[in-house]
């Protein structure tokens, strides 16, 4: 298939796809947030608000998305060697065992082959100014909750699909065409852990935090602390940070606040205490912002590439539908689209 083609199936595989991975899983997570939050329980507003962000990234990621992996694959058959490739079916002849082992390794060496590529892509954006001008749309949640996981700006997705099948996919087939149900399985994996460890769940694990990242684990990796900047990158398996030097463990009830933008890649002046104040993205601090007119609310391409207009923009347009005028023609609204 072309692009076009390819691109226009993808689309029509999407909306399915969005309420099982996406919309569908969360809900337990949000009892739970809800039941047992880290200090106040997130709003429905701010799970709205992030699932719309990630929805719109979702779909404009797509087109980039698709051409990394059309340009890979071309490039693939000029390399002299052929990307090594993963076969579980030999693990699952063990007695006994067998199956049990190849369930653990169509889970584990897939999501190994994911960290190995994604600690290095996510540590460059904080060490990248240009590249964290995106990413800070993720760290930018001060309520960050499990909808937090997918709360991503377009051209970040865009930028992990390139480094990823350039990089490690050179390499190794990222795809495992030949693993069988080991893409599945592993997803399904990924995709649960991550919306748990992005929770607000007060929960601490802390046999575990070495082995896989949890709630209080990736909390510092949000926290607006300095000390707690540039730390536990992985996605999964912290044995990457461990290796690297940039684990962090929690400490005993440890849950800090989160929510920055300021770009961590520079060092601390000395004598300093903080960083750059964070910038306050709740929607209480936007009703304190400078008032505009309604009309100003843009859809520009702009608005749409640029990380904080697009995050404004989303943020106003949801403001509009759960907000009403105190009387008719006054609105009441704060557009934060920049001109």
């Amino acid at each position: 298939m072309n692009f076009l083609q390819t691109l226009v199936s993808a689309i029509k595989g999407m909306f399915p796809s969005i309420l099982y991975w996406l919309i569908l899983p969360l809900i337990p997570f949000m009892i739970a947030e809800q039941l047992r939050p880290v200090g106040t329980a997130p709003r429905w507003r701010d799970y709205v608000l992030n699932i719309l962000i990630s929805l719109s990234t979702a779909f404009l990621s797509l087109p980039l998305g698709i051409a990394a992996g059309l340009w890979s694959s071309r490039l693939r058959h000029m390399l002299p060697w052929k990307p090594i490739s993963f076969s579980f079916h030999n693990i699952g002849s063990v007695p006994v065992i067998g199956h049990g082992l190849e369930l653990l390794a169509m889970i584990f060496v897939p999501l190994f082959i994911h960290d190995c590529w994604f600690y290095w892509s996510h540590r460059i954006e904080h060490k990248v100014h240009f590249l964290w001008e995106f990413h800070k749309i993720h760290h930018s949640d001060e309520q960050i909750n499990t909808t937090t996981r997918a709360r991503d700006h377009f051209l970040q997705e865009s930028w992990r699909a390139f480094f990823s099948v350039f990089t490690l996919g050179m390499f190794v087939d990222l795809r495992l065409s030949e693993a069988g149900k080991a893409a599945l399985y592993s997803t399904m994996f990924l995709v649960g852990l991550s919306m748990f460890y992005h929770s607000a769940i007060r929960v601490q694990l802390p046999w575990l935090d070495r082995l896989l990242v949890t709630p209080q684990v990736h909390r510092l990796h949000h926290a607006i602390k300095p000390e707690h900047h540039n730390r536990n990158f992985a996605d999964v398996l912290p044995i990457f940070d461990i290796v690297f030097g940039t684990y962090q463990k929690p400490g005993r009830e440890e849950f800090p606040s989160t929510g920055r933008s300021g770009f961590p890649g520079a060092s601390l002046p000395a004598g300093s205490a903080t960083r750059s104040a964070p910038r306050d993205w709740s929607l209480a601090a936007a009703s304190e912002g400078r008032r505009r007119e309604c009309s100003d609310c843009r859809f520009s391409a702009m608005n749409l590439i640029n990380p904080t207009r697009r995050m404004k923009l989303i943020e106003t347009l949801y403001l509009h539908a759960c907000e009403r005028p105190s009387r008719e023609g006054d609105c009441q609204f704060q557009c934060l689209v920049s001109r």
